[in-house]
């Protein structure tokens, strides 16, 4: 069983994702009327009993980035040599640590202004067409149980353009070929979050207030989280 301390991150590795318990909060509070009482699961990561569905969790956050942030985290609740090994880590990656935050090594793309020959996957939106193409292929690994739709949730923190959004919709038809495809996808950015309709090559954007919406939804996830470890 994990140990959580009280007013600290959570530690990496707990019975309940909480990434998943995330997910599932944002999801009933802001679809309603498309789920009901999702279930924690496996293959998919939650699911709607009575609906039949089936939504998969994952992150266009790299592996990497996810390295760093968990690393800054635990800085202020380490002793002074761990912390050492920390910064040092972080600094070889790329990353400097820094009292009240952490600086990104650059990253830019660049446009010349005529938006119709830019590449989506030359934009931040790659890390979300990444996880979305690895998590089509696994749809249809053969390895999932079998329901009567799936629907795939990608967390991110990017901050999405208007003039990507129509390259975003071709693009996310073009990677939802399969015998097994998703049905709804929800990209959460920064702003707001948005959903795509594979069926209709539809997108619609739902305001988050820059996060502002999600307020207390992430202390209700640890809750969940700490329970499970109860368990």
């Amino acid at each position: 069983m994990a140990k959580i301390r009280e007013n600290e991150p959570l530690p990496p590795h707990t019975k309940l994702s909480y990434d998943e318990c995330y997910a599932k909060l944002i999801l009933e509070k802001f679809f309603p009327n498309k789920y009901e009482n999702l279930q924690l699961s496996d293959k998919p990561d939650l699911r709607d009993l009575k609906h039949n569905i089936g939504i998969e969790v994952t992150s266009a956050i790299p592996k990497e980035e996810q390295e760093a942030l968990n690393l800054a985290a635990m800085i202020p609740y380490v002793d002074e040599q761990a912390q050492e090994r920390r910064r040092r880590r972080l600094k070889k990656m790329g990353y400097r640590y820094m009292k009240y935050g952490m600086a990104h090594p650059p990253e830019s793309y660049m446009y010349d202004g005529d938006f119709n020959d830019v590449n989506i996957k030359d934009t931040p939106c790659k890390r979300f067409l990444e996880a979305y193409e690895e998590k089509i292929r696994k749809l249809n690994s053969g390895n999932y149980a079998e329901l009567e739709k799936y629907d795939l949730y990608v967390y991110s923190e990017e901050v999405i353009d208007s003039w990507m959004i129509p390259k975003l919709i071709q693009a996310v038809s073009s990677i939802n070929v399969g015998e097994k495809k998703y049905r709804y996808i929800y990209f959460v950015t920064l702003c707001e979050i948005l959903v795509f309709d594979t069926e209709h090559d539809e997108c619609a954007g739902i305001d988050i207030a820059d996060g502002r919406k999600l307020d207390g939804l992430g202390e209700k996830a640890r809750k969940i989280v700490e329970a499970g470890e109860k368990r």
